[in-house]
Parts: C-alpha cells; structure tokens; sequence
C-alpha cells in the first residue's frame, strides 16, 4: 500500500468565536469555563493527553492509505512547527478521525499540500 501524507493550516472553530464574544464579559466567561469543565467530567474526551493542546495546532499532518481512505494517523504543529500532539497514540483516539472525512475531502475543504513520508515520520517521532 502507498499511504499519502498531506498537511494543511488548522482551521478557526466555532467555538472560538463563542470565546471571543463572551470574553469582554467575566461572568459569562467564568460560566462558560464552568460548563466546559462540568461537560468534560460528564462526556468522556477522545484525547485526554492532548485535549488542552488542540486549540494550539496550527498546522496538521495526516496518513492516508489512499485518495478514497480516512486518516489513519495525524500530527499537529505549532506556529514553530514543533509537534504537540500525535493520535491515534496511546489513550488518544485522533482528532480527524472522528469526522468521517475522507482524503478527496480534505482536498475539497482545505488547502492541503503533499508531503512527504520521511517528514511526516520525523514530526511523528519528536512526541513519545
């Protein structure tokens, strides 16, 4: 099998910009990091060793198989384009694995460039 390796820029989320419309306003905000903590004691998270860091990717490797195939393994880099956070790994399921987006989406959806294996390994292998 030849797997593919593409990386892209992180997109903005949703609930950035609740973040950013509560911010001015310390009580909603303090309500707000409640309720977050509150749901993260109920609703078990996918990825409790990178959960904080997420927010931080600003650049994303992903593994495929082939064009038509879900990711199999992903990487996420900083602004320095350091590795913080690698899944699946350990008790972390992925981030994009969970989104039943296959290759030829992410190519429709982002600005995706290839990469090549030995780049993609190397990022993979500066997390242990």
């Amino acid at each position: 099998m030849q797997f593919r390796y593409v990386k892209f820029e992180a997109p903005k989320y949703f609930d950035e910009l609740i973040k950013k419309e509560v911010r001015h306003k310390k009580v909603k905000l303090i309500f707000w990091k409640i309720f977050i903590r509150l749901l993260k004691i109920i609703i078990p998270q996918a990825n409790p060793d990178y959960e904080e860091k997420i927010d931080d990717v600003k650049f994303w490797l992903l593994e495929f198989g082939d064009e038509h195939s879900y990711p199999i393994r992903e990487v996420g880099l900083d602004e320095k384009q350091q590795s913080i956070v690698k899944m699946p790994y350990k008790k972390n399921y992925g981030y994009w694995k969970d989104n039943e987006l296959k290759l030829d989406d992410f190519k429709k959806l982002f600005s995706v460039e290839s990469i090549n294996q030995d780049y993609f390994i190397e990022k993979w292998n500066e997390l242990s």
